[in-house]
């Protein structure tokens, strides 16, 4: 399992014009956010999870949005559009992804060897220096990205297929992490009760789609993921398309279709004004459209063996 963010996205056929360059500018202004908190280097880290939580946090704040538009750092050529208010919701956003890019560093070097792990080290005194940026507004982030981590690898180590509920388990850490990040999108009491039980889901759906979406690539790289563990998946399984790995997907995609639904059932509680056809695209259609891509990829690996035996 690779932890890799980045599931939550808009379906972009089906936005309209406005609600579509609305989205752009929050997606745009959290990367000048990144550049002028962490330095450039770090706008490379825009993610679109974090675009999500910050939408969330503006939509629920009582101040109004307020856009211009602007040049692009990449490209001065192209303009685009750049949010004026709710400084604190970017600042929070753009902090968590410096503070989780730092995590998810370390434990890819724990994972991995060779160049891989080089190469990760390599960028480890810039993760550091982000890190370090970042955790001098918001300290207590850090320490639940720590204890996250923590939890999520000694329930790695003790997992075994015998246990009915380990799937669950596994599930547990990065929800929780979630859950407590959401609850801080929101100063007012009503809403924090309903984001605890929404970004409690949410990730329960995030950890859920990251190991179907790495099936057939962790089974043959023999990396951990809890739904080959689950079935006891072999690489001659993946490359065989045998019925246990089917049985597979269809298990992550049922739980998939579980958390997703109690997340929507919380996330309609939700006050998100004029953002809300926006975040309605995510919830219904976005996330809807990385499930089916999960569910429909094929290991490349497979693709390759089929190809040079035909």
């Amino acid at each position: 399992m690779r932890k890799v963010f980045g599931y939550i996205r808009i379906c972009k056929p089906q936005m309209k014009i406005c609600e579509y360059d609305t989205y752009q500018s929050v997606y745009c202004t959290l990367c000048r956010h990144l550049g002028k908190q962490l330095g450039l280097p770090a706008r490379l880290l825009l993610n679109y999870d974090y675009t999500f939580m910050t939408m969330i946090m503006i939509a629920l704040s009582d101040e109004p949005s307020a856009f211009i538009r602007g040049r692009c750092a990449f490209n001065p050529l192209k303009r685009c559009g750049n949010c004026t208010t709710h400084n604190e919701a970017f600042e929070y956003t753009s902090a968590l992804t410096a503070i989780m890019f730092y995590h998810k560093l370390r434990d890819n070097i724990q994972d991995t060897s060779g160049v891989k792990r080089l190469l990760w080290r390599l960028l480890m005194p810039y993760a550091a220096l982000v890190r370090k940026r970042a955790m001098k507004r918001f300290p207590d982030e850090d320490a639940l990205v720590n204890e996250y981590l923590r939890r999520q690898f000694e329930t790695e180590q003790s997992a075994s297929p015998d246990n009915e509920g380990m799937v669950d388990a596994l599930c547990q850490p990065t929800a929780d992490v979630i859950s407590a990040f959401a609850v801080r999108l929101s100063e007012k009491p009503e809403d924090k009760t309903i984001l605890r039980y929404f970004g409690y889901f949410l990730g329960r759906w995030i950890y859920m789609i990251d190991a179907l979406d790495d099936l057939d690539e962790d089974v043959m790289d023999g990396a951990f993921n809890p739904l080959a563990l689950r079935f006891a998946l072999t690489a001659q399984d993946i490359t065989d398309r045998s019925e246990r790995r089917e049985e597979a997907r269809a298990f992550g995609n049922d739980s998939l279709n579980l958390s997703v639904a109690e997340a929507v059932k919380y996330y309609e509680l939700l006050d998100l004004g004029a953002f809300k056809p926006i975040l309605d695209n995510i919830m219904y259609l976005g996330i809807s459209d990385a499930q089916k891509s999960a569910l429909l990829k094929e290991n490349a690996k497979f693709r390759k063996s089929k190809h040079h035996s035909s």
